[in-house]
Protein backbone atom coordinates (compact mmCIF):
# COMPACT_ATOMS: atom_id res chain seq x y z
CA UNK A 1 0.00 0.00 0.00
CA UNK A 2 1.53 3.08 -1.03
CA UNK A 3 2.37 5.77 1.35
CA UNK A 4 1.90 9.52 0.71
CA UNK A 5 3.72 12.31 3.12
CA UNK A 6 2.57 15.78 1.89
CA UNK A 7 4.34 19.11 3.54
CA UNK A 8 2.36 21.72 3.76
CA UNK A 9 -1.32 21.90 4.73
CA UNK A 10 -2.75 24.95 2.34
CA UNK A 11 -3.81 24.86 -1.09
CA UNK A 12 -1.44 23.16 -2.75
CA UNK A 13 -1.05 20.53 -0.35
CA UNK A 14 -4.91 20.24 0.22
CA UNK A 15 -5.64 19.71 -3.14
CA UNK A 16 -2.99 17.34 -3.29
CA UNK A 17 -4.26 15.45 -1.02
CA UNK A 18 -7.93 15.30 -2.31
CA UNK A 19 -6.52 14.38 -5.55
CA UNK A 20 -4.96 11.49 -3.99
CA UNK A 21 -7.09 10.00 -2.40
CA UNK A 22 -9.70 10.16 -5.70
CA UNK A 23 -7.29 8.23 -7.56
CA UNK A 24 -5.66 5.91 -4.88
CA UNK A 25 -8.74 4.44 -2.23
CA UNK A 26 -5.96 2.49 -0.32
CA UNK A 27 -3.12 4.48 0.50
CA UNK A 28 -2.04 6.35 2.96
CA UNK A 29 -1.95 9.97 2.63
CA UNK A 30 -0.20 11.97 5.49
CA UNK A 31 -0.08 15.95 6.00
CA UNK A 32 2.19 17.47 8.22
CA UNK A 33 1.94 21.50 8.88
CA UNK A 34 3.86 23.66 10.53
CA UNK A 35 0.81 25.90 11.86
CA UNK A 36 -1.25 24.68 14.58
CA UNK A 37 -4.60 25.19 12.41
CA UNK A 38 -6.13 22.95 9.59
CA UNK A 39 -6.71 24.50 6.36
CA UNK A 40 -7.32 27.65 6.20
CA UNK A 41 -8.22 30.54 3.40
CA UNK A 42 -5.42 32.99 3.57
CA UNK A 43 -7.30 35.98 1.47
CA UNK A 44 -9.59 36.10 4.36
CA UNK A 45 -7.04 37.15 6.75
CA UNK A 46 -7.25 41.15 6.70
CA UNK A 47 -11.13 40.51 7.19
CA UNK A 48 -10.14 38.46 10.30
CA UNK A 49 -8.06 41.54 11.41
CA UNK A 50 -10.66 43.90 10.50
CA UNK A 51 -13.37 41.68 12.90
CA UNK A 52 -15.59 41.36 9.90
CA UNK A 53 -14.91 37.44 9.79
CA UNK A 54 -14.92 35.49 12.77
CA UNK A 55 -11.74 33.04 13.35
CA UNK A 56 -13.59 29.02 12.80
CA UNK A 57 -15.41 31.01 9.90
CA UNK A 58 -11.56 30.68 8.31
CA UNK A 59 -11.14 27.08 8.29
CA UNK A 60 -12.12 25.68 4.77
CA UNK A 61 -11.85 22.13 6.14
CA UNK A 62 -12.65 21.11 9.62
CA UNK A 63 -10.36 18.63 11.26
CA UNK A 64 -13.41 15.69 10.51
CA UNK A 65 -12.88 16.09 6.70
CA UNK A 66 -10.18 14.36 7.06
CA UNK A 67 -10.81 11.53 8.96
CA UNK A 68 -14.11 11.60 6.41
CA UNK A 69 -11.85 11.31 4.00
CA UNK A 70 -9.01 8.82 5.45
CA UNK A 71 -6.67 11.44 5.36
CA UNK A 72 -4.31 11.86 8.54
CA UNK A 73 -3.64 15.40 9.73
CA UNK A 74 -0.92 16.01 11.61
CA UNK A 75 -0.49 19.70 13.09
CA UNK A 76 2.42 21.64 14.87
CA UNK A 77 4.88 19.83 13.33
CA UNK A 78 7.75 21.55 11.43
CA UNK A 79 9.45 19.39 8.98
CA UNK A 80 13.27 19.93 8.67
CA UNK A 81 14.85 18.04 6.62
CA UNK A 82 14.73 14.85 3.47
CA UNK A 83 16.79 11.91 3.24
CA UNK A 84 15.88 10.72 -0.11
CA UNK A 85 17.77 7.94 0.15
CA UNK A 86 15.99 6.22 3.10
CA UNK A 87 13.03 8.22 1.83
CA UNK A 88 12.20 9.81 5.30
CA UNK A 89 11.34 13.15 6.76
CA UNK A 90 12.75 14.40 10.03
CA UNK A 91 10.65 16.83 11.78
CA UNK A 92 11.62 19.23 14.39
CA UNK A 93 10.24 16.96 17.40
CA UNK A 94 12.48 14.19 16.10
CA UNK A 95 9.76 12.10 14.81
CA UNK A 96 10.71 10.79 11.21
CA UNK A 97 7.92 9.82 8.68
CA UNK A 98 8.63 7.68 5.74
CA UNK A 99 7.23 8.22 1.95
CA UNK A 100 6.84 6.50 -1.01
CA UNK A 101 5.65 10.00 -2.62
CA UNK A 102 7.03 13.34 -1.12
CA UNK A 103 5.23 16.47 -1.67
CA UNK A 104 6.81 19.58 -0.40
CA UNK A 105 3.85 22.58 -0.42
CA UNK A 106 5.24 24.40 2.52
CA UNK A 107 5.07 27.76 0.63
CA UNK A 108 6.55 30.70 1.21
CA UNK A 109 8.08 33.15 3.70
CA UNK A 110 7.53 37.24 4.29
CA UNK A 111 10.65 38.64 2.76
CA UNK A 112 11.95 40.90 4.84
CA UNK A 113 13.92 43.89 3.47
CA UNK A 114 17.14 45.34 4.94
CA UNK A 115 15.77 47.66 7.63
CA UNK A 116 17.43 48.17 11.00
CA UNK A 117 14.67 47.44 13.91
CA UNK A 118 13.04 44.86 12.55
CA UNK A 119 12.62 42.30 15.55
CA UNK A 120 10.56 45.49 17.62
CA UNK A 121 7.66 44.12 19.41
CA UNK A 122 5.18 46.51 17.41
CA UNK A 123 6.79 45.17 14.02
CA UNK A 124 4.39 42.66 12.20
CA UNK A 125 4.30 41.03 9.03
CA UNK A 126 1.29 39.58 7.78
CA UNK A 127 1.78 35.80 6.07
CA UNK A 128 -0.36 33.20 8.77
CA UNK A 129 -2.98 33.13 10.91
CA UNK A 130 -0.90 33.10 13.95
CA UNK A 131 0.05 36.76 12.44
CA UNK A 132 -3.17 37.89 11.77
CA UNK A 133 -4.06 37.22 15.55
CA UNK A 134 -0.90 38.87 17.01
CA UNK A 135 -1.98 41.91 14.88
CA UNK A 136 -5.44 42.20 15.34
CA UNK A 137 -4.89 41.92 19.29
CA UNK A 138 -2.12 44.32 19.10
CA UNK A 139 -4.28 46.94 17.46
CA UNK A 140 -6.79 47.42 19.81
CA UNK A 141 -6.91 50.85 21.22
CA UNK A 142 -4.54 51.57 18.67
CA UNK A 143 -4.45 55.05 16.67
CA UNK A 144 -2.49 54.79 13.89
CA UNK A 145 -0.19 52.30 11.75
CA UNK A 146 2.35 52.36 9.13
CA UNK A 147 2.35 49.67 6.35
CA UNK A 148 6.22 49.51 4.27
CA UNK A 149 4.94 47.83 0.85
CA UNK A 150 1.92 49.24 -1.16
CA UNK A 151 1.35 45.78 -3.12
CA UNK A 152 -1.33 43.46 -2.90
CA UNK A 153 -0.76 42.31 0.51
CA UNK A 154 0.02 45.65 2.15
CA UNK A 155 -3.25 47.16 0.85
CA UNK A 156 -5.56 44.36 2.15
CA UNK A 157 -3.75 44.61 5.58
CA UNK A 158 -3.71 48.08 5.97
CA UNK A 159 -7.47 48.28 4.73
CA UNK A 160 -7.87 45.57 7.50
CA UNK A 161 -6.49 48.60 10.27
CA UNK A 162 -8.32 51.20 8.90
CA UNK A 163 -11.50 48.95 9.46
CA UNK A 164 -10.70 48.91 13.11
CA UNK A 165 -10.46 52.94 13.42
CA UNK A 166 -6.62 53.39 12.55
CA UNK A 167 -5.08 55.51 10.49
CA UNK A 168 -2.98 54.44 7.77
CA UNK A 169 -0.05 55.71 6.00
CA UNK A 170 1.73 53.38 2.84
CA UNK A 171 5.19 53.29 2.43
CA UNK A 172 6.39 52.25 -0.83
CA UNK A 173 9.37 51.52 -2.77
CA UNK A 174 8.28 52.19 -6.38
CA UNK A 175 6.69 55.19 -7.39
CA UNK A 176 2.87 54.35 -7.45
CA UNK A 177 0.62 51.08 -5.88
CA UNK A 178 0.63 48.15 -7.00
CA UNK A 179 3.25 48.07 -9.51
CA UNK A 180 2.57 44.07 -10.43
CA UNK A 181 -1.21 44.96 -10.96
CA UNK A 182 -1.58 47.70 -13.00
CA UNK A 183 -0.36 50.50 -14.92
CA UNK A 184 0.59 53.88 -14.24
CA UNK A 185 -3.12 55.50 -14.91
CA UNK A 186 -4.67 52.65 -13.46
CA UNK A 187 -2.86 53.17 -10.33
CA UNK A 188 -3.55 56.86 -9.92
CA UNK A 189 -7.27 56.18 -10.35
CA UNK A 190 -6.72 53.51 -7.11
CA UNK A 191 -4.57 55.98 -5.30
CA UNK A 192 -6.92 59.16 -5.18
CA UNK A 193 -10.06 56.49 -4.59
CA UNK A 194 -7.79 55.06 -1.11
CA UNK A 195 -7.27 58.58 0.01
CA UNK A 196 -10.63 59.62 -0.45
CA UNK A 197 -11.23 56.54 1.70
CA UNK A 198 -8.81 57.79 4.18
CA UNK A 199 -4.89 56.04 3.28
CA UNK A 200 -2.20 58.18 3.19
CA UNK A 201 0.76 57.38 0.96
CA UNK A 202 4.47 58.00 1.26
CA UNK A 203 5.62 56.52 -2.63
CA UNK A 204 9.10 56.36 -4.56
CA UNK A 205 10.58 55.66 -0.55
CA UNK A 206 13.29 53.53 0.56
CA UNK A 207 12.60 52.78 4.81
CA UNK A 208 16.02 52.96 6.45
CA UNK A 209 15.41 52.22 9.65
CA UNK A 210 12.59 51.63 12.44
CA UNK A 211 13.08 52.35 15.85
CA UNK A 212 11.55 54.14 19.53
CA UNK A 213 12.81 56.95 20.87
CA UNK A 214 11.47 58.99 23.68
CA UNK A 215 8.42 56.95 24.03
CA UNK A 216 7.72 57.38 19.98
CA UNK A 217 7.91 54.90 17.47
CA UNK A 218 9.62 55.95 14.07
CA UNK A 219 9.95 54.82 10.78
CA UNK A 220 12.96 56.70 9.13
CA UNK A 221 13.61 56.94 5.29
CA UNK A 222 16.70 57.25 3.41
CA UNK A 223 15.90 60.75 2.65
CA UNK A 224 16.00 61.73 6.25
CA UNK A 225 11.99 61.92 6.48
CA UNK A 226 11.19 60.42 9.82
CA UNK A 227 7.39 59.12 10.58
CA UNK A 228 5.88 58.01 13.40
CA UNK A 229 2.86 55.27 14.14
CA UNK A 230 1.87 53.16 16.95
CA UNK A 231 2.92 50.01 15.17
CA UNK A 232 4.01 48.79 11.85
CA UNK A 233 3.27 45.91 9.28
CA UNK A 234 5.84 45.21 6.43
CA UNK A 235 4.66 43.64 3.75
CA UNK A 236 7.85 43.61 1.16
CA UNK A 237 6.60 40.17 -0.87
CA UNK A 238 7.58 36.78 -0.71
CA UNK A 239 10.25 34.15 -0.75
CA UNK A 240 9.72 30.52 -1.52
CA UNK A 241 10.63 28.23 1.73
CA UNK A 242 13.20 26.04 -0.18
CA UNK A 243 15.35 25.04 3.63
CA UNK A 244 13.81 21.90 3.66
CA UNK A 245 14.05 21.24 -0.51
CA UNK A 246 17.77 22.13 0.21
CA UNK A 247 18.43 19.12 2.71
CA UNK A 248 17.09 16.62 -0.01
CA UNK A 249 19.67 18.02 -2.22
CA UNK A 250 17.56 19.16 -4.99
CA UNK A 251 17.16 21.27 -8.31
CA UNK A 252 16.79 24.79 -6.83
CA UNK A 253 16.69 28.69 -8.84
CA UNK A 254 14.73 31.27 -6.88
CA UNK A 255 12.16 28.06 -5.82
CA UNK A 256 12.32 24.16 -6.37
CA UNK A 257 12.52 23.62 -9.90
CA UNK A 258 9.38 21.70 -11.33
CA UNK A 259 9.02 19.93 -14.51
CA UNK A 260 5.32 19.82 -16.42
CA UNK A 261 4.73 16.93 -14.01
CA UNK A 262 5.20 18.99 -11.05
CA UNK A 263 7.86 16.39 -10.32
CA UNK A 264 11.65 17.63 -8.73
CA UNK A 265 15.07 16.66 -9.66
CA UNK A 266 14.31 13.32 -7.47
CA UNK A 267 11.14 11.50 -9.30
CA UNK A 268 9.82 10.01 -5.96
CA UNK A 269 9.57 14.09 -4.86
CA UNK A 270 7.37 16.77 -6.09
CA UNK A 271 6.33 20.40 -5.38
CA UNK A 272 3.28 22.65 -5.69
CA UNK A 273 2.54 25.64 -4.62
CA UNK A 274 4.77 29.34 -3.85
CA UNK A 275 7.56 26.99 -2.99
CA UNK A 276 7.72 25.48 -6.43
CA UNK A 277 9.56 27.24 -9.80
CA UNK A 278 7.98 26.13 -13.08
CA UNK A 279 9.65 26.94 -16.30
CA UNK A 280 11.36 29.52 -14.33
CA UNK A 281 7.96 31.50 -12.72
CA UNK A 282 7.20 31.02 -9.45
CA UNK A 283 3.27 32.48 -9.34
CA UNK A 284 2.18 33.19 -5.64
CA UNK A 285 -1.16 33.02 -5.94
CA UNK A 286 -3.86 30.75 -5.07
CA UNK A 287 -5.31 30.03 -7.81
CA UNK A 288 -1.53 28.57 -9.38
CA UNK A 289 -1.29 26.55 -5.61
CA UNK A 290 -4.93 24.44 -5.93
CA UNK A 291 -4.32 23.99 -9.49
CA UNK A 292 -0.15 22.66 -9.43
CA UNK A 293 -1.62 21.09 -6.27
CA UNK A 294 -4.31 18.65 -7.94
CA UNK A 295 -1.87 18.08 -10.91
CA UNK A 296 0.84 17.38 -8.24
CA UNK A 297 -1.35 14.98 -6.23
CA UNK A 298 -2.69 13.06 -9.49
CA UNK A 299 1.13 12.73 -10.56
CA UNK A 300 2.02 11.21 -7.66
CA UNK A 301 -1.06 8.66 -7.12
CA UNK A 302 0.23 7.25 -11.08
CA UNK A 303 -2.21 9.37 -12.98
CA UNK A 304 -0.57 11.28 -15.85
CA UNK A 305 -1.83 14.88 -16.42
CA UNK A 306 0.80 18.04 -17.58
CA UNK A 307 0.47 21.59 -15.70
CA UNK A 308 0.63 24.05 -18.40
CA UNK A 309 0.96 27.07 -16.32
CA UNK A 310 -1.48 29.46 -15.01
CA UNK A 311 -3.09 33.10 -16.06
CA UNK A 312 -1.16 35.18 -13.58
CA UNK A 313 -4.30 36.80 -11.95
CA UNK A 314 -5.27 39.17 -8.63
CA UNK A 315 -8.56 39.92 -7.05
CA UNK A 316 -8.49 43.08 -4.14
CA UNK A 317 -11.35 44.78 -2.53
CA UNK A 318 -10.76 47.41 -0.84
CA UNK A 319 -13.82 49.27 0.54
CA UNK A 320 -16.06 48.34 -2.12
CA UNK A 321 -13.61 48.66 -5.12
CA UNK A 322 -13.44 46.01 -7.03
CA UNK A 323 -9.24 45.54 -9.06
CA UNK A 324 -8.92 42.72 -11.25
CA UNK A 325 -5.38 42.14 -13.10
CA UNK A 326 -4.48 39.32 -15.69
CA UNK A 327 -1.77 37.97 -17.90
CA UNK A 328 0.92 40.40 -19.20
CA UNK A 329 0.02 44.25 -18.45
CA UNK A 330 3.34 45.60 -19.70
CA UNK A 331 2.39 46.64 -22.56
CA UNK A 332 5.31 45.87 -24.49
CA UNK A 333 4.38 45.33 -28.37
CA UNK A 334 0.40 45.49 -27.15
CA UNK A 335 -2.35 47.43 -28.68
CA UNK A 336 -4.30 48.65 -25.60
CA UNK A 337 -8.04 49.52 -25.67
CA UNK A 338 -9.50 51.66 -22.40
CA UNK A 339 -12.34 53.08 -20.81
CA UNK A 340 -12.26 54.70 -17.96
CA UNK A 341 -14.31 57.30 -15.24
CA UNK A 342 -12.71 59.06 -12.70
CA UNK A 343 -15.88 59.97 -10.62
CA UNK A 344 -16.86 56.53 -10.34
CA UNK A 345 -12.94 54.82 -9.78
CA UNK A 346 -13.43 53.20 -13.06
CA UNK A 347 -10.26 52.24 -14.75
CA UNK A 348 -10.86 49.16 -17.61
CA UNK A 349 -7.73 48.41 -20.07
CA UNK A 350 -7.50 45.39 -21.93
CA UNK A 351 -4.06 44.60 -23.91
CA UNK A 352 -4.08 42.96 -27.14
CA UNK A 353 -1.40 41.06 -29.56
CA UNK A 354 -1.77 38.85 -32.69
CA UNK A 355 -5.64 39.51 -32.42
CA UNK A 356 -5.71 37.57 -28.39
CA UNK A 357 -6.32 39.68 -25.43
CA UNK A 358 -2.83 39.03 -23.48
CA UNK A 359 -3.78 40.99 -20.64
CA UNK A 360 -6.45 43.62 -18.34
CA UNK A 361 -6.41 45.40 -15.81
CA UNK A 362 -10.09 46.10 -14.26
CA UNK A 363 -10.67 48.59 -11.55
CA UNK A 364 -14.17 49.98 -10.12
CA UNK A 365 -15.93 47.22 -12.04
CA UNK A 366 -14.77 43.52 -12.44
CA UNK A 367 -17.63 41.77 -13.52
CA UNK A 368 -15.88 40.97 -16.48
CA UNK A 369 -12.94 39.65 -15.03
CA UNK A 370 -13.41 35.91 -14.95
CA UNK A 371 -14.66 35.53 -18.68
CA UNK A 372 -11.48 37.86 -19.93
CA UNK A 373 -9.15 35.60 -18.01
CA UNK A 374 -10.68 32.57 -19.72
CA UNK A 375 -10.29 34.55 -23.00
CA UNK A 376 -6.49 35.03 -22.33
CA UNK A 377 -6.08 31.68 -21.38
CA UNK A 378 -7.81 30.10 -24.39
CA UNK A 379 -6.29 32.80 -26.59
CA UNK A 380 -9.45 33.69 -27.99
CA UNK A 381 -8.99 35.47 -31.56
CA UNK A 382 -10.95 39.24 -31.25
CA UNK A 383 -10.18 40.55 -34.23
CA UNK A 384 -12.49 43.22 -34.86
CA UNK A 385 -14.15 43.18 -31.71
CA UNK A 386 -11.42 44.75 -29.58
CA UNK A 387 -12.63 47.64 -29.25
CA UNK A 388 -16.17 46.44 -28.50
CA UNK A 389 -15.30 44.11 -25.17
CA UNK A 390 -15.48 46.72 -22.66
CA UNK A 391 -17.97 48.27 -23.01
CA UNK A 392 -21.13 47.88 -20.43
CA UNK A 393 -23.53 45.92 -22.97
CA UNK A 394 -21.37 43.34 -25.18
CA UNK A 395 -21.65 40.28 -24.37
CA UNK A 396 -18.82 38.24 -24.02
CA UNK A 397 -19.89 35.26 -23.15
CA UNK A 398 -20.30 34.97 -27.21
CA UNK A 399 -16.94 34.71 -27.90
CA UNK A 400 -16.03 31.94 -25.72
Amino acid sequence: MPHFLIIGNSFAGTHAAKACRTAVSDGDITICSSERFPFYSKPKLPAFIAGEVAQESLCVYPESWYADNNLCLVLNERAVSVDPAAREVTFANGAKRAYDKLLIANGSQAAFPPIAGLDQPWVFSLRTLDDAIAIRAYAQGKRSAIVIGGGLLGLEAGNGLRKLGLSVQVVEFFDRLLPRQTDKDGSAVLQETLKRMGFSFILGAVTERIYEESGKRCVKLKDGRIFSADMVIVSAGIRPDTDLARTAGLKLAKGVVVDDRLQTSDPDIFAAGDVAEHQGRIYGIWPAAEEQGKIAGNNMSGEGESYKGTVMSTMLKVVGVDVSSAGDISGDGAVQYFRADEQDSLYQKIFVRDNAIIGAILIGDTKKAFMIQKMIRDRVNVNGREDKILLPDFNLRAMV
